[in-house]
């Protein structure tokens, strides 16, 4: 299903699959030989020459496609390199911002020198006939605004000795102050930050625009994430239609909290959701962490590897906020890094996460080296599969169950799932998981061939209370049989 999904947002072929594997042939080589209609060593000599080796085999049929469309033959597609190694995005963008700006008979070579002809004097590109003579450039930009009271408004008197992206941009600028209700100020701002958005397709902008509105995005949130105005609408619009309802979660509404999706390829993000399916991570969790679609797959399998490898977070992965460590993957290493310079060892999730640099500061200035409550019952909760009251309520009777890293007491948990513990017989002895499973290992070996315990009779449940009795004999059953060191804990409990 996800890969029929994932043809279905690219709106690509996929060359036959047989052909990719069952041969040493690279895959971009069998791209353009089936599409461009070589031969193989013709095809094998242009994906060398133009290093398309690691191109993205999706984006350079996609280029093919829309160059056939314009009417490009096969031949000049194959010959000229801009064509077959540029994102499709850009491609069409130019393509529809020099066709905005009077460009006429648009052909492979003028298309993949859009950026250079571009820059060039207006009086220049009609010399060399790439703009009729008569083309008034300003006013056939200015034409393709729909909005006729607005472009009514936009001056139109400039010389043709003005540089061609000068004007565009110009127009482009007084456009959106006109449409967002706009200062002089917010525009300067919003092309300082955004240097792309002076050379975009009006089309492109006005129907990002209308969808942002759509959305529900007020002007002023429009002008302050400009990277909607700049988006390839034909990706915000297939993520809203075919992937709408994805891990049960509403597109629209995460776009709105999110914006950075919009200029998210769709294919990208079927990408991560089979990835963070790969890993087992739940709709639910996915949900309430929409932004990861707007990472790159690669990254974001490499962060869920990381976290993997890493005892200290791997423990967290049933957390239901673990994509938030995905995303601020770099400052989650950071943190931890320091909390183990400091020697303080219960890393939970919800100080590892936390948005508020204050309040990690805070829990580091106190120096109490405990978890928080609500990220035990998490971990307890994933493990047992019972409600939050009455995990609770267990592991409360013991007064250090904040002080144990959660990674230990995994330890302890899968040793005693090894020696065929019943899961509801370690709950009814659920404090158990806070001793070191060193600990727990040498007393149950130790009552196992006991001669004066009738260990075979004992029921799972004796065996565990006999094995906490005899750790915390040796502390007087004050609990400090928790600790690796006979040494008392740094802190009171109240």
């Amino acid at each position: 299903m996800i890969v029929q999904r994932l043809k279905l947002c690219c709106r690509c072929e996929t060359v036959k699959l047989t052909k990719r594997f069952l041969t040493n042939v690279s895959p971009n080589v069998e791209i353009l030989s089936d599409l461009l209609g070589v031969s193989t060593e013709t095809a094998k000599h242009y994906v060398s020459e133009y290093k398309l080796h690691y191109r993205d085999g999706d984006n350079i049929i996609n280029n093919i496609r829309f160059c056939q469309n314009l009417g490009f033959s096969n031949e000049s597609i194959l010959k000229t390199k801009h064509l077959l190694s540029s994102r499709p995005v850009e491609l069409e963008g130019h393509f529809m911002a020099m066709q905005e700006g009077g460009f006429h008979d648009i052909g492979p070579k003028t298309l993949a020198k859009a950026r250079t002809l571009m820059k060039r004097r207006i009086s220049f590109l009609k010399s060399e006939k790439f703009i009729h003579k008569t083309t008034n450039v300003p006013k056939y930009l200015i034409s393709y605004i729909e909005d006729k009271n607005i472009a009514a408004k936009i001056p139109e008197d400039y010389s043709d000795e003005e540089i061609w992206n000068v004007i565009q941009s110009k127009i482009i600028q007084t456009y959106l102050r006109l449409r967002l209700g706009a200062t002089e100020d917010d525009i300067i701002k919003l092309f300082r930050i955004h240097k792309i958005i002076k050379n975009k397709s009006l089309r492109f902008i006005q129907e990002n625009i209308r969808l942002a509105e759509d959305l529900g995005f007020e002007h002023r949130r429009i002008l302050k994430y400009g990277y909607i105005l700049h988006s390839f609408p034909a990706y915000t619009q297939t993520t809203l239609t075919d992937l709408s309802n994805l891990a049960g979660a509403n597109m629209r509404q995460a776009m709105l909290s999110y914006p950075k999706l919009f200029m998210t390829d769709p294919k990208n993000i079927i990408k991560i959701y089979g990835i963070l399916k790969e890993f087992d991570i739940p709709d639910e969790i996915i949900r309430k962490q929409m932004n990861i679609f707007h990472m790159s797959p690669e990254t974001v399998k490499l962060r869920l590897q990381e976290i993997e490898k890493s005892p200290d977070l791997k423990v967290l992965f049933s957390h239901p906020r673990i994509l938030k460590l995905i995303v601020h993957h770099n400052r989650t290493k950071s943190r931890l890094s320091f909390l183990q310079q400091l020697q303080l060892r219960c890393a939970t999730l919800s100080i590892l996460k936390t948005d508020q640099n204050d309040e990690f500061e805070e829990y580091i200035k106190e120096g109490k080296d405990v978890n928080k409550l609500n990220d035990l019952i998490c971990f307890l909760k994933d493990l047992f599969s019972l409600d939050e009251k009455s995990l609770k309520k267990m592991i409360k009777l013991h007064p250090f169950h904040l002080q144990v890293p959660l990674k230990d007491m995994k330890d302890t948990f899968d040793y005693l799932r090894e020696q065929k513990f019943k899961k509801t017989s370690i709950y009814k002895v659920l404090y158990i998981l806070l001793y070191p499973k060193e600990k727990v290992r040498n007393i149950l070996t130790m009552i196992r061939y006991n001669k004066d315990i009738k260990f075979n009779s004992l029921s799972e449940i004796n065996k565990l209370n006999l094995i906490l009795y005899f750790i915390e004999k040796e502390h007087h059953f004050t609990g400090n049989g928790i600790w690796r060191k006979c040494d008392e804990p740094k802190q009171t409990v109240d």
